[in-house]
């Protein structure tokens, strides 16, 4: 494996580990509370508190088994049903509105997967929240982020680009999402304005 490629997993790798300390952390503490706490109420509370951040960890790892996971072959076709309650539960409760088109079909498993991923860098461009919309379009698929408040980082755009990509998490996601694509016969470009950030997955030769 080259370099490049060991950097890439290490940096996926973190993102990973990021992305459920959260929920993790939060599982510890309620079980410390709960050791600790005599009165039915706080109990009450701190059970509360584990199942919820456990709920929160299970769908964290159920939307990146399906996106960055080696279930079955890959030349098998991912089902749009099954991206779409992946990608609901991931973003369930959360500050983005998503927006997803009703689909039957199947696609090419590396092209759910990069969408899968692309709708996360698009929703960490949106600190503030918005509306997060997947959309069918003749020559693809297109993601639109909309909202106050856009970070589009450099990072990002770079992980997309040709160039050396940063040691970040997020350009090592976005250089993955990029290569998923590819692979699917897609090309993915990155459109950033004021307050939106539209990820366009072309097919090639369209």
């Amino acid at each position: 494996m080259a370099t490049d490629d060991l950097d890439l997993v290490a940096l996926i790798c973190s993102r990973l580990c990021h992305d459920l300390a959260g929920s993790i952390g939060a599982v510890n503490n309620g079980v410390e509370l709960l050791a600790e706490e005599t009165d039915a109420t706080m109990r009450e509370e701190a059970i509360g508190l584990i199942a919820q951040s456990a709920s929160d960890a299970a769908r964290r790892l159920s939307f990146f088994r399906l996106a960055l996971g080696a279930s079955g072959s890959t030349a098998e076709p991912m089902a749009y049903g099954e991206l779409a309650r992946v990608a609901r539960a991931y973003f369930d409760g959360g500050k983005l509105s998503l927006l997803l088109p009703g689909s039957d079909e199947s696609m090419p498993k590396s092209l759910g997967k990069a969408l899968l991923l692309g709708l996360s860098l698009a929703a960490g461009a949106l600190p503030r929240g918005g509306s997060l919309s997947l959309i069918k379009a003749r020559d693809g698929w297109h993601i639109r982020a909309e909202g106050t408040t856009l970070r589009w980082q450099e990072a990002m755009a770079q992980g997309l680009g040709d160039a050396a990509m940063p040691p970040e998490p997020q350009a090592a996601i976005a250089r993955y999402t990029r290569r998923l694509a590819e692979s699917a016969g897609y090309r993915l470009q990155a459109e950033p304005h004021e307050s939106s950030v539209t990820l366009s997955f072309a097919a090639m030769g369209v």
